[in-house]
């Protein structure tokens, strides 16, 4: 280790409030406080990692007991004997405690002994108790009567990053100051100031992925700085820069977005295979991909890149991307990623969740837009098409239900359906709706007869719902909605992701609006009222669909009903 070295968090650390970064509020009241006479006996500094607490508290220490004070604008002259020895840490008027390795009473004690004293050099003693919310109950009891009438000459100074830790009877004692998260901006400026000093050569690009890597803290940037140097040395690249930190470049998410909108499962595996192989944290990635469809969206919405926190280059590829994909699509996908991100912590093998997610992104069916459905309404009424609805020529079937005798064995019963849907308003005014045409019956073996298809169908129609369907159990039917019983809550997360392509499968292929609900075998056999049906091929004996409502329907409902809509 170099003796001459010093870490650029301690080498840049701010002597003065004007050069605390992006905490105006709190350095701003200080030096008014200071100004003004007003100044508290205790302060509680709290905030994140690194934002400026510890600091803001010895700039405060040294302010107060600088002669220089008042005319250097309340801030400390860095110069006199009173700074020179705070700032290293060898006053006799002001203590630095760890509150993490001080927490007992015994501790306290001898806190309130030493307090007892005045001032040596400067007019107030001032003692700082870092991570306050340490110290024990019985140590904050011993602290409160020194805490709520101290000598006139005595500061408290606590800083914490959990204020919530400490008790009541504390923070009603002190002034509290909350510190921000540091802006990128502020993180960005600060960093290039530090490089050009320094004689460092840093590209834009990696000093904005610094300071998102730092999440808020400028400490934490300024070690992350420190430690791309030692690997990029004094002209940091963009490129390099990724590999020392081994984070996953932007455009390879552009790479997986691009293979979303082009509906390409196979690149799925292929792109897994990358990340697996490239020893990238498989939660990062989904960290960076969600942060990619929040870009796009934000685009796609405000049709602007203003918002968008990446080069002007990223920002112009982000333009033209945008117009591959609809809002409601980038919704869906970013529920599917929160979602596969809730499951990583609970499996043992990320590579199948990662995976699994790419692979339902890539088949994602896509939305539809209200326009774009009238437009196809117009196209079949100009070519003279007849607006077919599902299930309106054919009678509805007579389900059959189970009845429970007096000797415990079930026996079917039946209800019959509507053969078809209400029929448009009325042009005359004060008719009714006419009544419901005749009910015909449908016998439970054709059912039973058709569950093998409505897997086939399901195969063309969806390829992850036709994955999932062999989980199901069902557990029974009513009022329209079906019972499936999953394995466990992953599989359910999985189907009810799929909860509209499910009941769009199931209307088409039965003819009449169904519901459905997954969860524990116990539970849906509670709901559904029936015994749990193991093999699908007995859904017959089970399976009861109820009469929908009769309503007025305009020909434009009856023409989104027709291309597949659903009532919500």
């Amino acid at each position: 280790m170099s003796e001459t070295f010093q870490v650029t968090a301690l080498k840049w650390r701010p002597m003065r409030f004007d050069d605390v970064a992006g905490q105006d509020h709190v350095t701003r009241t200080l030096k008014n406080a200071i100004a003004s006479g007003r100044l508290a006996h205790a302060f509680l500094f709290t905030g994140q990692r690194g934002c400026g607490k510890t600091t803001v508290a010895r700039i405060l220490a040294k302010a107060v007991n600088c002669p220089n004070a008042a005319t250097n604008g309340y801030e400390p002259c860095n110069h006199c004997e009173n700074c020179l020895a705070i700032t290293e840490g060898r006053s006799m008027d002001v203590a630095e405690i760890d509150g993490a390795s001080n927490t007992g009473v015994d501790d306290v004690r001898t806190l309130r002994e030493n307090v007892k004293y005045p001032p040596l050099t400067g007019k107030y003693k001032v003692v700082i108790i870092d991570e306050v919310h340490m110290l024990s109950n019985n140590a904050f009891n011993a602290l409160l009567k020194t805490l709520e009438e101290p000598p006139r000459y005595l500061i408290f100074i606590f800083a914490t990053t959990e204020a919530q830790k400490v008790l009541p009877t504390i923070l009603s004692r002190t002034q509290r100051y909350d510190f921000r998260r540091i802006q990128l901006e502020e993180i960005t400026r600060r960093l290039r100031t530090i490089a050009e000093a320094d004689g460092i050569t840093i590209e834009d690009d990696a000093l904005l992925i610094i300071a998102k890597k730092a999440d808020g803290s400028m400490r934490d940037a300024q070690s992350l700085l420190d430690q791309v140097i030692a690997y990029c040395g004094m002209t940091v690249e963009t490129s390099r820069l990724r590999e020392a930190l081994n984070l996953i470049d932007l455009d390879f998410f552009f790479e997986v977005s691009e293979a979303i909108a082009g509906r390409d499962p196979k690149r799925a595996f292929e792109l897994s295979g990358e990340i697996i192989s490239r020893g990238y944290d498989v939660e990062e990635f989904f960290t960076g991909l969600l942060e990619h469809f929040r870009n796009i969206l934000t685009v796609q919405i405000t049709n602007s890149t203003k918002l968008v926190e990446v080069s002007k280059a990223h920002q112009e590829r982000y333009a033209a991307h945008a117009k591959e994909f609809v809002e409601a699509d980038l919704l869906r996908l970013i529920r599917l990623g929160q979602n596969a991100f809730e499951r990583l912590r609970v499996t043992h093998d990320p590579r199948i969740v990662l995976e699994v997610a790419l692979v339902e992104m890539m088949l994602l069916e896509r939305a539809m837009e209200i326009s774009q459905l009238i437009e196809e309404v117009r196209a079949l009424r100009g070519t003279g098409s007849g607006i077919r609805v599902p299930g309106s020529e054919a009678a509805m079937p007579k389900i059959p239900l189970p009845e429970k005798k007096s000797n415990g064995v079930a026996e079917s019963r039946s209800i019959t359906l509507p053969t078809s849907i209400s029929k448009p308003r009325s042009s005359e005014p004060g008719t009714r709706n006419p009544e419901p045409e005749p009910k015909e019956t449908l016998d439970a073996e054709t059912i039973a007869a058709r569950w093998a298809e409505f897997g086939d169908f399901l195969k063309t129609k969806s390829r992850p719902l036709h994955s999932i369907l062999p989980e199901l159990e069902f557990c029974g039917v009513r009022r329209s909605t079906i019972f499936f019983a999953v394995p466990g809550p992953s599989e359910r997360g999985m189907l009810m992701n799929m909860k509209d392509e499910m009941q769009l499968a199931l209307r088409e292929f039965f003819g009449v609006p169904l519901q459905f609900e997954a969860g524990q075998k116990s539970e849906m056999r509670t709901k559904a009222g029936s015994p749990v049906v193991t093999n699908p091929e007995l859904i017959a004996q089970t399976i009861s669909i109820s009469k929908p409502a009769v309503e007025e329907r305009s020909e434009l409902e009856l023409a989104l009903i027709a291309l597949g809509a659903q009532e919500v």
